[in-house]
């Protein structure tokens, strides 16, 4: 049903419409949009609780894949979405599942930018045995009482109050992590906000050509 009613929807906006009309039609064609997302969460859950999600696990250069993540990503605020420098001269590697990490920092930083106004920081940092994608914002953070709460299902935290919002996006971020091995962790940015961690263990860097 979502299929079709974007086919139609799209098919509509190609025509000559009223203001009014134009307005409506983009509205059905985001909504439908945003249902089908809805969708495609569900059905992540369905199989991660039934152990079936599918995922294609690969070798990632950890900065390099951070720096395509934050040219997909710019486009949603280019005046806010900022990326570090990058702070180390060997490859970071990391074994993830690329389109799935992809989908963990699009959530995180649109969470980041619906809850904050200043900018928001992407960032690698790495341990002698792990390593974390940051999404660094300058909002109010999240209380650390609520932290292990807001990456359950259908639940958002206090800062969310007011917002419009289904209270999956965290809990999509984590159940992906978790599949990969990973783990999602909740911190303070420096100078207030909230820092969202992706952190994955190093894997050895591929061998030299």
């Amino acid at each position: 049903p979502i299929t079709v009613i974007s086919g139609h929807s799209q098919r509509l906006q190609r025509q000559v419409l009223s203001d009014p009309a134009r307005e409506s039609v983009n509205s059905i064609i985001a909504e439908a949009k945003r249902m089908g997302c809805l969708i495609t969460v569900m059905l992540d859950f369905a199989r991660g609780d039934a152990g079936r999600l599918s995922l294609i696990m690969g070798a990632l250069d950890a900065e390099a894949f951070l720096l395509e993540a934050f040219e997909r990503l710019q486009a949603l605020a280019p005046d806010r979405l900022r990326l570090a420098a990058p702070g180390n001269a060997a490859a970071l590697m990391i074994h993830a599942d690329a389109e799935r990490v992809q989908q963990c920092l699009a959530a995180l930083v649109e969470n980041a930018l619906k809850f904050s106004e200043g900018t928001v920081q992407l960032a690698v940092t790495a341990s002698l045995e792990a390593l974390s994608l940051h999404v660094r914002d300058q909002g109010s953070g999240i209380p650390e009482a609520e932290r292990a709460q807001v990456i359950e299902r259908f639940v958002r935290g206090s800062t969310a109050i007011g917002t419009r919002g289904s209270g999956i996006g965290l809990a999509t971020v984590n159940l992906l992590m978790e599949a990969m091995h990973g783990e999602l962790r909740i911190g303070d940015a420096h100078g207030g906000g909230a820092d969202m961690q992706l952190r994955f263990k190093l894997s050895d860097p591929p061998p030299a050509p």
